[in-house]
């Protein structure tokens, strides 16, 4: 009798953890929700929405570096002209200090080191006042031809690591899209609709705002046709003559603050973590462009927790 309650319990002890084991495997295959999928959706756009914005940095990190390379280029055929037209006045003194024995005392000055610039500059006070101001003129050109060739190779090389960082970036961006686009197949087969209601306002900000209602939202866009969240504010401000960056936490930068009881139709609310911002129209909504399978849309302006305002 002892024996078969033995093996009564040992069966027990042995099968209740698979039977435990088997129902955790049920529920961990069942089929997400509706709700769970819309829940999985917004998390995922919140995080892909500060990693496209630090895309939208970078892309005006290129476009400044990309200016800057330009003006230098630019400049560098001048800077070259000058410094031969001066090289020309200089051999005629080291021709002429040749003639009076200052042959050596020339080619130190001119053939050294350009670290050694200071060391050099004091020797010019062994000749004349005119050969002075020429050879010194000519050693300032030629220092600034190679400050600014030293400047373009930096700002080349820059410009080399911010494309890579964006390709890389950009890939990463289109990946996760792909896994948002599956997901919102799930629970919205087309994006939702849009209002578009007319406006009768004089705010050339949010009558812009007004006229993209409906566009589709595509990261790193900014018209015309597709945007997204800080494109759309850039267009907007863009309308009314103000210029500001395509990236929420640079347009916060260049905005004034304001408080929620001053707010105006055209002002910008900026949401916390700086991944988001909207354009505000009056009587607590905003126009912004949300995300990746969505419309450019109005919406209640306390959709998100909150950052703050601004004015440019």
């Amino acid at each position: 009798m002892r024996t078969r309650q033995l093996v009564a319990a040992l069966t027990a002890a042995v099968f209740l953890p698979a039977s435990a084991a088997v129902l955790t495997a049920s529920e961990a295959t069942a089929e997400p929700t509706p709700e769970e999928v819309e829940a999985d959706i917004e998390e995922r756009n919140a995080e892909l929405e500060l990693v496209i914005e630090d895309y939208n940095a970078k892309n005006e990190e290129l476009e400044d570096a990309n200016e800057l390379i330009a003006e230098i280029e630019a400049q560098l055929p001048d800077l070259e002209a000058a410094v031969a037209e001066s090289a020309e006045a200089v051999a005629e003194i080291a021709a002429a200090a040749h003639t009076g024995g200052e042959f050596a005392m020339m080619n130190s000055i001119l053939a050294g080191d350009p670290d050694d610039f200071a060391d050099r500059m004091m020797l010019l006070e062994n000749l004349n006042a005119t050969e002075n101001a020429e050879l010194s003129a000519h050693l300032q050109q030629v220092a600034d031809l190679e400050s600014r060739q030293a400047e373009l190779e930096a700002l080349q090389e820059d410009a080399d690591e911010i494309l890579n960082d964006l390709e890389q970036q950009q890939n990463d961006i289109e990946a996760e899209i792909e896994d948002l686009e599956v997901l919102l197949d799930e629970v919205t087969p087309d994006p939702p609709p849009a209002d578009n209601p007319d406006y009768s306002g004089d705010s050339a900000v949010v009558d812009f705002a007004y006229a993209q209602l409906g566009e589709p939202y595509e990261y790193g866009a900014d018209g015309p046709g597709s945007w997204d969240c800080s494109g759309l504010v850039q267009g907007a401000w863009g309308n009314a003559g103000v210029s500001l960056s395509h990236n929420v936490e640079m347009q916060w930068n260049e905005t004034a603050r304001v408080s929620r009881d001053e707010l105006q139709p055209g002002d910008i609310v900026f949401y916390s973590g700086l991944g988001h911002d909207g354009i505000y129209i009056g009587d607590g909504q905003i126009i912004h462009a949300p995300h990746t399978g969505d419309v450019v849309r109005i919406a209640d302006m306390d959709i998100m927790d909150i950052q703050g305002y601004g004015r440019p």
